[in-house]
């Protein structure tokens, strides 16, 4: 089973889903909408933004409806078969995925976030060098508000290639752009200590202590900083964190018996 990347996915659907507070009970109207010029754009539009809503509440039958109904009223509206792509991908049809990823970037290949979907979706399977190249598009785009996400997708893939070294200088370079994304902070933690940094991956660690709240996965790798370096004062403090707050979790079941 093919393992997805999720970070860009939220932006975009964040993105996209601005404003809709109001307006999820309200579609019926747009339903009516004349299937003609402008007005068509606009009900493809309202439904696009309904179906990414929706997707954010994991209501996937209605997104779909949604999604459905938008690329009826403008079968070239990129921006539908965006989010086409993302809903498949979340319910595992990959084949049509990637055919809805290819469309939307047939209409619209100069759209960062989309690029930086698209890459994400691609390196699941391992088109390795491909989802780079879609990565380099959205993170060198000018334009493009939060580049630090498409430089972390980025290096996640590098690591899912094996390649530490360029996953190493992704987080970096992450971490130059937007210096409080956890994503970037915890990745290059864990890039550090793979490559035998520790030091440096502890100091990564405190870093993001000092701006994010701890998760199971962020712990887990505290964890093993600690070790490395025996300061069992750290050690024992974040085994607490784990234990205390996430007592469900895997990494907590897997802490009780022994596993870290």
């Amino acid at each position: 089973m093919r393992r997805r990347m999720r970070l860009g996915l939220l932006g975009v659907l964040v993105a996209m889903a601005v404003g809709l507070s109001g307006c999820a009970t309200s579609s019926g109207q747009h339903d009516m909408v004349d299937r003609s010029g402008s007005k068509n754009r606009d009900a493809a539009e309202v439904n696009t933004q309904l179906a990414a809503g929706y997707m954010r509440e994991g209501e996937r039958k209605v997104a779909m409806e949604k999604i459905r109904r938008a690329l009826a009223f403008d079968p070239g509206y990129a921006k539908a078969h965006h989010v086409h792509a993302l809903l498949l991908d979340e319910l595992g049809e990959e084949q049509e995925a990637a055919e809805a990823f290819r469309r939307a970037y047939r209409l619209d290949g100069d759209n960062p976030d989309l690029a930086n979907n698209y890459a994400g979706f691609l390196c699941g399977p391992g088109e390795y060098d491909r989802a780079q190249s879609l990565f380099r598009e959205a993170y060198s785009d000018p334009l493009y508000d939060t580049p630090e996400y498409a430089l972390v997708n980025s290096a996640r893939c590098y690591q899912r290639a094996g390649d530490e070294t360029r996953a190493l200088e992704q987080f970096r370079q992450a971490m130059d752009e937007g210096a409080a994304n956890p994503g970037a902070l915890l990745g290059l933690a864990e890039a550090l200590y793979e490559t035998g940094a520790v030091t440096e991956a502890a100091e990564a660690m405190r870093r993001y202590e000092s701006r994010h709240r701890h998760t199971p996965r962020s712990l887990v790798m505290a964890i093993a900083i600690d070790k490395a370096l025996g300061d069992d004062e750290a050690l024992a403090n974040h085994r607490l964190i784990l234990r205390g707050r996430f007592p469900d979790s895997p990494e907590a079941q897997a802490l009780k018996q022994g596993g870290s």
